[in-house]
């Protein structure tokens, strides 16, 4: 069995909805991506496939992949004022809910929360958490400049814990972006270095040693987190402020809490994760529509046909248990 815990899935009106917002244009390119442009610069890709169920259901037969765990991708609602984001990520639920209602024996997804406002996202998580469909929830590596390590999200850590629901956590623009012009650095670069400043800032600021049942799966099989797990290592041994809310190195939150997905499509890279972390924390992942992959870069690995399988479907049928309802075959 295969399946895919990271696919993009969204609804034409929330492509209209950040459509709408000031100073974003739209650029159509030869290849069949779509750029919002905001203030002329390049902001978001989109790809069409990406507003259509019935063509992701094609590529997963053409690909043997057997269900796909859909979510959002950058912006989510975060940019948007409150009550849109509130309107917005019941939208979004709703309509993933009715998308795997549709294809039970294939589809669920990431559920999407009106952060940062922890009040409102509390009540949507109460509306949405046991809905047929839902095996966790998607969050930004930023929420609109907001660090998941604030404090002010501690109320939902616990509550996510206590439900046993997984966060699946996907870049957004890091605050720095600006600072990376042309060559679409915003995507290529900060992507992965804001996934990275996400997760170390949640580990020193101690939301894992305090939520120690939460369980966060981190895109882009770590980016450069798992590259600087040792450095950050020393960090704990050396500095204060490095150690002031964790009484544990770093590496031993990211064996326990965090499950890394396989997008970074790297052979060498993801055999040195797996060996580094164990086959247990990976999930297979294809970054549809955006990287055209399959399955094929997991079964090259150099790794036991077990282990292998852990990674294209076992982990993923242990983290999401009940809630992933697989098909009886």
């Amino acid at each position: 069995m295969k399946i895919d815990i990271h696919c993009h899935q969204i609804e034409e009106f929330f492509h209209d909805a950040l459509r709408s917002l000031p100073g974003v244009t739209v650029r159509v390119n030869p290849d069949r991506f779509s750029y919002l442009l905001k203030n002329g610069k390049t902001w978001l890709p989109f790809r069409p496939e990406m507003f259509h169920p019935d063509h992701l259901i094609r590529e997963m037969d053409r690909k043997g992949i057997d269900m796909s765990i859909i979510s959002m991708n950058t912006p989510s609602v975060y940019i948007f004022e409150k009550a849109r984001r509130v309107e917005l990520a019941r939208q979004l639920n709703d309509s993933i809910i009715a998308r795997a209602g549709r294809n039970p024996d294939r589809v669920r997804g990431f559920a999407s929360l009106p952060l940062p406002d922890v009040k409102a996202s509390l009540r949507e998580l109460e509306r949405i958490a046991d809905a047929p469909g839902v095996v966790g929830i998607g969050i930004g590596s930023n929420l609109d400049g907001v660090a998941l390590d604030d404090r002010s999200f501690d109320p939902l850590w616990a509550q996510l814990s206590e439900r046993d629901l997984p966060l699946f956590e996907h870049p957004m623009l890091p605050a720095f972006a600006e600072h990376l012009p042309g060559y679409a650095l915003p995507i290529r670069v900060g992507f992965p270095f804001d996934t990275s400043l996400c997760v170390t800032r949640m580990i020193y600021g101690g939301v894992f040693e305090r939520h120690p049942g939460l369980r966060f799966i981190v895109a882009h099989t770590g980016s450069a987190f798992l590259g600087l797990l040792e450095r950050l290592d020393h960090g704990f041994r050396l500095f204060h402020e490095c150690s002031e809310h964790i009484t544990q190195p770093p590496s031993v939150f990211a064996r326990k809490n965090l499950y890394y997905d396989t997008c970074v499509f790297s052979k060498a890279f993801i055999e040195m994760a797996v060996g580094e972390i164990g086959e247990d924390h990976f999930l297979f992942g294809t970054d549809y529509p955006f990287i055209i992959s399959d399955s094929s870069y997991i079964e090259a690995l150099g790794l036991p046909d077990g282990q292998k399988q852990k990674i294209l479907s076992g982990n993923a049928t242990r983290l999401f248990a009940k809630r992933l309802r697989l098909p009886k075959i």
